[in-house]
């Protein structure tokens, strides 16, 4: 399995007499060791911290940080505080001398099939639904903060048929004696089971190497489906806008051609992963489709903030634990309200608008 992982400065010394006539560089690496203990307000990775885009943290990005210390510079102002300051130096210090992973990687499966992956930074976000919200079940609360502490890499698009089929070499879609449908590698890999996923995982693991495959989080799902938004959608709270970001029940019906040469709709089909526009994170479908299944069991939610938040060991309350995994999404048979950014279900049996997206660790 194989993943695909100049810039001149000017007068910098302005700059960096600010912050060495306070600290040595020797400092700056002994005063990194000190972020272990400090509580800062925003999550950061080596790619924040890379300013000129070089793919690692050097000594060009510190030239560039002490030209801009002191200064209201947001794209320096690692803490979010509003300037770049003494806290914004230590969190730079941690990233000194790491690499910043790629923005877009794509794994080969086996028969050279591609899988695309968007990198998914770390960062903080408001998990559940406000109690105003249309459309709003009450499982979706009480909101609560959420911090997502390290990055990640989530697959481009769902899982698709042709990329379940190069791994697992069955077509679960095909039930009884339905025909396959040519043309439709790119459709997502639906009637999915959760022991059969959990294959589909080992195995693509197994190629790897290392356990660096896996579904996402529940509270990772919803953090990369947001993308930094509040609104009942990522794409904001225009319902009218729907049919350019989603596959739900009313733009994802099969055509049917008369004999009379007329045309009448018949019931939802999912359909082709990337069909709409994507998230501003640049992932598709995370709003219908295919409901897709997510690590994490059913559970209620709490108030208090949480770190990198698991969900309950085992099916809790009255689901049954045969099916008692979280789905996420909605799908192309569901109503709008049933795609927001927030909304829940579970997994009560296998069904045709059943799908999954893949999570890549970064190591």
């Amino acid at each position: 399995m194989n993943v695909g992982f100049a810039t001149a400065f000017a007068s910098p010394l302005d700059g960096v007499e600010k912050v060495v006539r306070r600290y040595t560089i020797v400092g700056l690496f002994a005063l990194g060791a000190m972020l272990t203990a400090w509580q800062l307000s925003t999550a950061q990775s080596a790619r924040d911290a890379d300013f000129d885009g070089n793919g690692i943290v050097d000594i060009g990005d510190f030239i560039l940080f002490a030209q801009a210390f002191g200064s209201d510079q947001s794209s320096f102002d690692l803490d979010g505080n509003g300037a770049v300051d003494f806290p914004d130096f230590i969190l730079f210090a941690k990233q000194f001398g790491e690499g910043a992973p790629e923005e877009n990687i794509t794994i080969m499966l086996p028969g050279d099939v591609k899988l695309a992956m968007v990198w998914i930074q770390p960062g903080k976000f408001l998990m559940g639904s406000p109690d105003s919200e249309s459309g709003r079940e009450d499982h979706e609360g009480p909101q609560h903060q959420v911090s997502i502490t390290r990055g990640f890499y989530l697959g481009k698009y769902e899982v698709t048929q042709a990329q379940w089929e190069s791994v697992m070499n069955t077509r679960p879609w095909i039930v009884g004696s339905t025909s396959e449908i040519p043309g439709r590698e790119k459709y997502p890999a639906n009637r999915m089971r959760w022991p059969e996923v959990e294959t589909f995982i080992r195995k693509l693991n197994e190629e790897a190497g290392e356990d660096v495959f896996r579904l996402p989080t529940e509270a990772e799902w919803e953090y990369a489906c947001r993308a930094g938004t509040t609104s009942r959608w990522s794409f904001g709270e225009d319902s009218t806008r729907i049919a350019d970001f989603a596959r739900y029940n009313e733009n994802s019906r099969r055509t049917i051609v008369r004999d009379d040469g007329s045309i009448a709709y018949g019931s939802p089909e999912v359909q082709e992963t990337g069909s709409v526009f994507p998230n501003p994170w640049g992932l598709y479908d995370m709003h219908g489709n295919v409901r897709e299944l997510v690590q994490d069991y059913y559970g209620p939610y709490s108030e208090p903030a949480k770190i990198d938040p698991m969900g309950p060991d085992g099916p809790t309350g009255s689901r049954s634990p045969s099916g008692s995994h979280v789905e996420r999404g909605g799908s192309s048979f569901d109503p709008p309200e049933w795609i927001r950014s927030a909304s829940r279900s579970v997994g009560w049996v296998p069904n045709a608008f059943t799908g999954f997206r893949l999570l890549m660790e970064y190591r």
